[in-house]
């Protein structure tokens, strides 16, 4: 079997700072602190977890293909088994280990402060009552018509775009729910980037409280009419409505009125002639040491959680995942994220070793090279895309879909129909 993890390991070992979590020695403590015990055999968590991150790095194929990549040394039940045997906490404390262990290998400061973005986003997954029960379907589909979507709040690290922790969540969740939770993982001067959900007077009482900067796009609702060009601090006043998401307790703890810093700024579109005007709120209150323009720019960096959710969504297939239950959802998701994070090292150590940034490097080519590579790989120069900062291209689609009437029906309903019209012909 090749060894895609093992060849990871071999080429972070280079660092100053050699990544140890994913030795199997160390798997094992892992999953011992979580109380799990199994006989020995070819498919211990070990072995299982190198064999899930192989999975997802073929593009989360069955657990028939997993067999072919091991040489059919066991059955793809058997190895559906010893993935459901895995305890969901233990898989996520691998993730959050090598989350951690990878993320050290490249930190990098604004103006002396530690990036951060959050961004929340949904994933899909089979039509079965437990998941339907647990994360809900869009409103617009009728019963039986669509599928469960869970909701997902991600945090990025900016400089390294690496997911420092995800939080799914039932679909009806907004992004602030959960805001909490990101807090535990932000420290004094870190700067966290989102859109304009992230906003909220409460939200940036809550960050001034932390001495946590927060940079986000003013709401559409608050967003002032006068001025296309200015730079002021505004006192921003409590409100007298609570917030849903907050407790009335954590509620009243916010001071009645904070200081904030609001930009605006006629920016140019990448792809476009015309300039448009964005309007910024943000806890950076100091002119001097925080120019607008620098601000500004800062901004954009937010636009890159895009892209590194299409990496999570599009290339690694976690549009739509593949197990049936919660718990196996859960475990599905945590691999899908160790096997990004793992992605990402690669990129960062080519990009240093190709004295580009990392976000040039092209992350298929990493998962390329991560999905072939043994324990002597050696990294090759990886892919740097071009810089398109003057691309425009309209957002349509040229390729036509199979011309198919969308199910506005439960399956069972169509399947009677179909009979009539046989037994009627």
């Amino acid at each position: 079997m090749v060894r895609s993890i093992a060849g990871a390991v071999s080429i972070l070992k280079r660092q100053k700072r050699p990544l140890q979590i994913l030795e199997p020695r160390v798997i094992r403590g892992i999953f011992r602190q979580y109380g799990h015990v199994w006989r020995d055999r070819v498919l211990e968590p070990a072995t299982t977890m190198e064999l899930f991150v192989r999975q997802i790095l073929e593009g989360n194929v069955a657990c028939a293909r997993v067999r072919q990549i091991a040489d059919g040394a066991f059955t793809a039940s058997a190895y559906a088994q010893a993935r459901s045997r895995l305890p969901a906490a233990a898989v996520w404390a691998t993730a959050r280990e090598v989350t951690n262990q990878v993320h050290a290998l490249g930190p990098r400061l604004w103006l002396g402060h530690r990036t951060l973005l959050v961004d929340g986003t949904g994933f899909s997954m089979p039509d079965t009552p437990e998941l339907q029960a647990a994360f809900g379907q869009p409103g617009m589909q009728n019963p039986g018509c669509g599928f469960p979507v869970a909701h997902l709040l991600v945090l990025f690290d900016a400089a390294t775009g690496m997911v420092l922790e995800a939080w799914p969540a039932a679909l009806r969740t907004h992004d602030l729910k959960d805001i909490a939770r990101v807090h535990e993982h932000l420290r004094p001067g870190d700067v966290l980037l989102g859109d304009e959900a992230f906003s909220s007077w409460a939200h940036l009482a809550m960050l001034q409280g932390m001495e946590v900067h927060g940079v986000f796009p003013m709401h559409h609702a608050r967003t002032p009419l006068d001025g296309d060009c200015f730079d002021r601090i505004e006192r921003w006043p409590k409100r007298k409505v609570k917030p849903v998401w907050l407790t009335p307790e954590q509620y009243d703890a916010l001071p009645e009125e904070i200081p904030v810093r609001v930009i605006r700024r006629r920016v140019r579109v990448p792809g476009c002639k015309q300039r448009r005007t964005i309007t910024l709120v943000t806890t950076l209150l100091d002119r001097r040491k925080y120019p607008a323009r620098q601000v500004t720019e800062l901004a954009r960096i937010r636009w890159d959680a895009e892209t590194d959710l299409r990496h999570l969504k599009t290339t690694l297939k976690l549009d739509v995942l593949k197990c049936k239950s919660v718990t196996s959802v859960l475990k599905e998701l945590a691999v899908v994220i160790l096997t990004y994070n793992l992605v990402r090292a690669i990129m960062l150590r080519a990009a240093t070793r190709q004295g580009t940034e990392i976000g040039r490097i092209s992350f298929a080519d990493a998962l390329g090279w991560l999905s072939r590579a043994d324990a002597t790989a050696r990294l090759y120069d990886l892919i740097i895309n071009p810089k398109r900062g003057r691309r425009s291209e309209p957002r349509v689609v040229k390729r036509r879909n199979d011309k198919y009437p969308r199910m506005t029906r439960p399956r069972e309903p169509l399947r009677k129909a179909l009979e009539n019209q046989a037994r009627m012909a």
